[in-house]
């Protein structure tokens, strides 16, 4: 991690804008791949969100060069993401100077293999955008300039046209503020994660306070990555799950999300890039072990294996249940725990231990004339069953 000094941001424009374009389909030369193998290409779904101030003038003007050429924007996407390899191994590109909004820089990123971090394909993503913005407002300056040049008058003799007042016409294109979100979807980045991996982060235009207000355009500005999301969804687990008599007879489809999120380029979205792989398959092996009562009870196991376990700072489980109620295609609980949490609560800790260790045990089920041997959980003898049915050791 590199230290810089704190960064500054401008204010949102008192007229916010945007262009999007949502779900391109993205082929990624390399990236997170299912089997841990380098270099592989994967399909990527990519969405971003370009803000700026504004497209007044634009709609005002109905003139195509005072807007956002979007179309130049899925070209230069396209192109930059099939160049990946060389931009993420030159200094130069701008995602090598991503920083946090006290100024911080993620150093391992630089050493990642091409692909593998999405934070730095999100960064390609954003550059993109942001670069574009730049270079539409310069565009918009110099047709300005041109168009107030004497020497495109009829008489370039005559003096020079008396300026113009303040609100004599829309407030063209400006890149002082530029905010970008960038949203990736790698659905095949997990073996055990039917959704794959997700990654979001916002991107603005920061400036080094020690510039000055005359120096937002030059080599003092930086992106500054805001916030950041990580989610892997669509976890399947299988499990003992319920209080319900019927519940503690077989095993049901439980479908487990987490999700990570907080201010970017941060030590916090490090850990979960080097333990996300692994947490996956910790969490739908565990679980397939598991038996409880309550969906919270398993949420919060969970919590505990991808904090304490993997030391990660924070997460929001989900947990869901496909086969709870009939008409409903999955109902479930969501809970968000911490380190700091599963270090304040004993109690907790030790009813999950327990819990996790629960095997099988065989009891007899059936009316009282005619017993049946079954194989089932330890927990469901401790339920009696509805009568006439009665369970024994």
């Amino acid at each position: 991690m590199s230290l810089r000094s704190t960064m500054h941001i401008p204010a949102v424009p008192a007229f916010l804008d945007s262009v999007r374009l949502r779900d391109i389909q993205l082929p990624l030369p390399a990236a997170p791949d299912p089997w841990h193998r380098l270099g592989k290409p994967q399909p990527c779904t990519a969405s971003l969100k370009l803000s700026y101030s504004s497209a007044i003038a634009a709609a005002e003007k109905d003139d195509v060069s005072l807007s956002i050429d979007y179309g130049k924007l899925f070209r230069r996407l396209e192109t930059d993401v099939r160049e990946m390899a060389q931009h993420t191994s030159s200094p130069e590109h701008p995602h090598h100077r991503m920083v946090s909004v006290e100024g911080t820089r993620r150093e391992e990123m630089k050493a990642s293999a091409v692909g593998q971090d999405p934070r730095v394909t999100a960064g390609i993503v954003a550059n993109c955008g942001l670069s574009l913005l730049d270079e539409t407002a310069a565009g918009v300056r110099r047709m300005s300039h041109l168009r107030q040049s004497p020497r495109n008058s009829f008489s370039g003799s005559q003096a020079p046209p008396a300026p113009q007042p303040a609100d004599a016409g829309p407030a063209p294109i400006t890149a002082e503020y530029g905010r970008c979100e960038v949203w990736l979807q790698l659905p095949k980045a997990l073996l055990r994660a039917e959704e794959g991996l997700k990654y979001r982060s916002v991107t603005v235009w920061g400036y080094n306070d020690e510039a000055g207000a005359d120096a937002l355009e030059s080599e003092s500005r930086s992106p500054v990555v805001l916030e950041e999301e990580f989610r892997i969804e669509g976890i399947r687990c299988y499990c003992i799950l319920g209080v319900n008599s019927h519940e503690r007879v077989e095993k049901q489809a439980v479908i487990i999300s987490l999700g990570f999120e907080g201010p970017g380029q941060l030590a916090w979205g490090s850990t979960v890039v080097d333990t996300y792989v692994a947490l996956t398959r910790a969490v739908a092996e565990k679980v397939d072990e598991t038996t409880f009562q309550t969906v919270e009870a398993l949420a919060t196991f969970v919590a505990r294996i991808v904090t304490v376990d993997f030391g990660n700072e924070r997460v929001t489980v989900r947990v869901e249940k496909p086969s709870a109620l009939p008409f409903v295609q999955r109902s479930g609980v969501e809970v968000t725990r911490t380190q700091a949490f599963f270090q304040s609560h004993e109690v907790a800790h030790s009813t999950l231990a327990t819990r996790g260790e629960a095997r099988s045990i065989e009891v007899l089920v059936g009316p009282a004339s005619s017993l049946t041997l079954f194989r089932c959980p330890k927990q469901a003898a401790l339920y009696p069953l509805e009568e006439p049915f009665i369970v024994q050791r």
